[in-house]
């Protein structure tokens, strides 16, 4: 497994509901893209990536396209590789490492 990120894809405006189809397929053929789905909202689609060496790589793939106007990238973190570097009061801020009762306990609003 590589890197992994969601990409959060605004189209422009002027690609009707009938033409989407395009982009959403053109973005599958993209090596590294696991997966793209169409969404309503403040974007249009979400690309999930698991890219072998960068994110930015398949973003800048994405990015290329005459339909793209907007992007987020948000990249996927494994909480047990962030406890090896940067310790484990990140952790603990999230209840992990702690029994269901400690977390509770935490978390309880007085």
């Amino acid at each position: 497994m590589g890197l992994r990120a969601y990409l959060l894809v605004k189209v422009k405006g002027n690609v009707e509901q009938e033409e989407f189809i395009e982009p959403l397929r053109e973005v599958e053929q993209i090596p590294g893209v696991e997966f793209v789905d169409p969404v309503i909202g403040a974007f249009d689609m979400v690309i999930m990536v698991d890219a072998p060496v960068t994110v930015e790589a398949i973003a800048a793939k994405v990015q290329d396209n005459q339909w793209f106007e907007d992007m987020k990238i948000l990249k996927l973190i494994n909480i047990f590789e962030l406890s090896n570097v940067t310790g484990s009061n990140h952790l603990n801020l999230l209840g992990l490492g702690k029994s269901q009762e400690e977390v509770k306990v935490q978390w309880r609003v007085t």
